[in-house]
């Protein structure tokens, strides 16, 4: 597993331009206040959508940005060209696996499919006790409201334990982030214990 970067923030987000420009402004508006308060936004690359929008908000800040993206998608001339970094890798597992493995945080976005999956797979790995970094959702235009229902269900059905309900904490503006990511209480690979009920 690649090594940690100190104060560095995985962002999951989407790379749609079609969506309400209220997503984007918020992807900005992150960048900025994460560059701001001195820490590395790793992202999945491309110049594109939110994606663009929060590594153009951190760079205009100053921010240190690193991108990962998988080799497909670099052929069809989406990478963002200004990053501190750009990893290119063979696809979207190996892209997943730097990403995190690289940071000590994660902060989700409003996203499609593939957002869902990189923000399950990390909570899942902190069920598991694998990954123990705080999890944000920004909860732009009440954009999470569905899932966090759902988590609530699967508490209710038993599938989860109601402690697993303190694995992320949910803000409604990027300006919050920074001091939830603090906030956060601490999970312990310990947890593992209760992962499975």
């Amino acid at each position: 597993m690649s090594e940690r970067l100190a104060r560095a923030v995985c962002v999951y987000c989407a790379s749609s331009s079609r969506c309400d420009p209220q997503y984007h402004a918020a992807a900005r508006r992150l960048g900025e206040v994460l560059a701001e308060d001195g820490r590395t936004v790793v992202y999945g690359g491309s110049r594109i959508g939110s994606m663009g929008a929060l590594a153009d908000g951190a760079l205009s800040r100053g921010g240190r940005v690193i991108g990962v993206l998988p080799r497909f998608l670099r052929d069809l001339e989406i990478s963002h060209d200004g990053l501190t970094e750009l990893h290119i890798v063979e696809d979207m597992r190996s892209r997943k696996h730097l990403m995190l493995s690289r940071s000590e945080a994660v902060v989700a976005l409003p996203g499609g499919c593939g957002t869902f999956e990189e923000l399950l797979e990390a909570i899942t790995l902190k069920r598991l006790g694998v990954f123990l970094g705080p999890i944000v959702l920004v909860n732009t235009r009440d954009y999470f409201a569905p899932l966090l229902a759902l988590f609530e269900a699967a508490v209710r059905e038993r599938f989860m334990d109601a402690r697993h309900l303190g694995m992320w904490q949910v803000v409604a503006q990027p300006e919050d982030v920074v001091a939830a990511l603090a906030a956060a209480p601490a999970w312990s690979a310990e947890a593992r214990r209760f992962a499975t009920l």
